[in-house]
């Protein structure tokens, strides 16, 4: 496998209650490359996504994250690589309601108790004030409108400089202009650290934003 490649799925196959809803699907991700996976409803391409990204077990292949199977790691292993070289958006923030902004956006570092609080909220500072909302950095997310408590989704997918970034329609929740907004602080941010993006989107001006796209009808690419 190439050196510049950092997720790659080999002829990767999942079921549900027998309806197969990937259909042997083989594709690489480069390091620092935006993928855009596109498709109608129920295509296949969410599975797809979460299959990159070991959140659900694969039936048949083999999938691949720097090298390594990331398919044969226990469940222990998965949650650390989650921890520390993945970030995930949703199109709904997911913030953690009893939180603030700037608590939801340190909690990876906290969750990964290699830093103290001090340093983990002075990191997520930073993160805020590059995203435009240090300013509601301590609000709960049900203070903030969509486009903010998805800035901080953002703030929060970055903050330990993931190597790849798994996004699922990360602006569907979001009007027009919040979503290129947020699209276009994601992809700078994103560049500049040098991750890996695959992000899930059904909308064209959102696809655009990517280097590459590539359409799942049926499951199948």
């Amino acid at each position: 496998m190439s050196k510049d490649v950092i997720i790659k799925a080999e002829n990767i196959k999942k079921s549900y209650k027998k309806h197969e809803v990937l259909h042997g699907i083989s594709l690489s991700v480069k390091k620092g490359e935006i993928l855009a996976i596109m498709g109608p409803s129920g295509s296949g391409k969410s599975t797809l996504l979460h299959s990159l990204a070991g959140i659900i077990k694969i039936d048949y292949g083999k999938v691949f994250y720097d090298g390594d199977r990331l398919d044969n790691l226990s469940d222990k292993e998965k949650t650390i690589l989650r921890r520390t070289d993945f970030g995930f958006i949703f199109q709904f923030s997911q913030l953690v309601p009893e939180l603030t902004i700037l608590d939801n956006v340190a909690l990876p570092i906290l969750l990964n108790g290699k830093k103290s609080k001090k340093d983990a909220r002075k990191k997520a500072h930073e993160l805020l004030e590059i995203v435009g909302i240090d300013d509601v950095s301590d609000k709960l997310p049900h203070e903030v409108s969509g486009g903010q408590a998805q800035r901080a989704a953002v703030a929060r997918a970055m903050i330990m400089k993931p190597k790849v970034v798994f996004a699922d329609e990360p602006t569907g929740s979001l009007d027009s202009v919040n979503s290129e907004r947020v699209m276009e602080l994601f992809v700078d941010i994103a560049k500049k650290s040098g991750t890996a993006v695959i992000v899930v989107t059904h909308e064209p001006t959102i696809a655009a934003y990517a280097d590459r796209e590539i359409i799942v009808r049926d499951g199948k690419l």
